[in-house]
């Protein structure tokens, strides 16, 4: 799928073409190892530190009964899915009985299927737009995942040859340390590529649906649109919980196919819950509603340029020339320039294209073109 294609390649671009303090900090042995915290008894969250790092694996959530294991998210690839089965199995030896799927993007979901290896009566929980894509061909991007690693290893190590970056300046040493860490990373990521599977839903709903797992009750809730038209969010109304897939994703937002409008009232909606802990689909976990009016103040300030730039007169094609980020980027990446280059790829290109086919009335994503 382009979309996810096109995320990939933007990751390389815009390391290429930044400068980063980041880069001189440690990285695990490889990019599948999650950090594992328990955010209170029984319901634990594990976090793929350095979000943009290749490839991006969305956060693992998973919650302990006494009756069983319920599981959101977590399966981005298999190992990373291994790996979080190998902590359950470390904190408890009841079995897994429900996997969540938040969305249909493959960096949630194409190791699922060791769950259903690990655990053979497992459910499978998704919206029914996830099913549906799950049936149409915009997922068949998984045709080519396997093979997406390697011609970005050999640029890399070219690039080292070279001792030039994308643009023809020379490399930095953070540069250097980048592109051995991806060279380093990129066998163990080709390998685990090539077992990626779709792992089609058992259970599918359009707006709640409750699991009661020994004395815990565990919603999944369609709140709105976010990261795509079937984004859900699981809410632990005791401990007031909520993870909440790409809907929220922290330090930079996804924002490829997003309706501003849609987006913002769904970000509301997740705030209306009074949580006390949110755990994003990527990135650190929030304990405050802070990030979350961010998103919100954000989406609406770019919404609001567009329409006054249209009001204006402007053509599209000139008022998106002129939505100014420049309010929000600093914001969101705290001046650092490997981050500021992810703001532009994941958040200023796409968003700037997205809130004008927000007024079109069309779906973002038509699972059947």
């Amino acid at each position: 799928m382009k979309q996810i294609i096109i995320l990939f390649k933007n990751l390389i671009i815009a390391i290429a073409c930044s400068s980063a303090a980041l880069f001189a900090s440690a990285v695990s042995a490889d990019p599948f190892i999650p950090t594992f915290e328990e955010l209170a008894p029984g319901v634990w969250a594990g976090v793929r530190k350095d979000n943009p790092r290749n490839p991006v694996m969305g956060t693992a959530t998973f919650v302990v009964s006494d009756a069983g294991v319920v599981v959101f998210d977590g399966g981005g690839l298999p190992l990373f899915a291994e790996r979080v089965i190998e902590k359950i199995r470390s904190v408890t030896n009841k079995p897994v009985t429900h996997v969540a799927i938040s969305h249909w993007h493959g960096d949630h979901n194409f190791g699922i299927h060791a769950f259903l290896e690990a655990f053979p009566n497992v459910q499978v929980i998704s919206h029914s737009f996830t099913h549906e894509v799950f049936n149409s061909k915009r997922i068949r991007y998984i045709d080519n995942y396997p093979n997406n690693t390697m011609p970005y290893k050999k640029t890399m190590e070219e690039r080292l040859q070279t001792g030039k970056r994308i643009d023809g300046s020379p490399l930095t040493d953070a540069h250097r340390k980048y592109y051995r860490t991806f060279i380093a990373d990129a066998d163990i990521v080709h390998a685990d590529s090539q077992r990626a599977k779709v792992t089609q839903p058992t259970i599918t709903f359009d707006d709640k649906l409750t699991v009661v797992s020994g004395m815990r009750t565990i919603e999944f809730l369609y709140l709105g649109d976010g990261n795509t038209a079937g984004d859900i969010s699981m809410w632990l109304p005791e401990e007031k919980i909520i993870a909440t897939g790409d809907i929220v994703v922290h330090p930079i937002p996804y924002l490829f196919n997003v309706s501003p409008e849609k987006w913002s009232a769904t970000l509301h909606n997740i705030n209306a819950l009074e949580y006390k802990i949110l755990v994003p689909g990527h990135g650190e976990i929030q304990r405050d509603t802070y990030y979350v009016n961010l998103l919100i103040e954000f989406s609406n300030n770019i919404a609001d340029q567009r329409d006054a730039l249209l009001a204006e007169g402007l053509s599209e094609e000139d008022a998106k020339a002129k939505l100014d980020f420049s309010a929000f980027e600093k914001r969101f990446t705290g001046g650092d320039a490997y981050l500021a280059a992810f703001f532009d790829s994941w958040s200023k290109q796409p968003f700037s294209a997205s809130v004008f086919k927000a007024l079109k009335g069309i779906p973002m994503v038509n699972p059947h073109e």
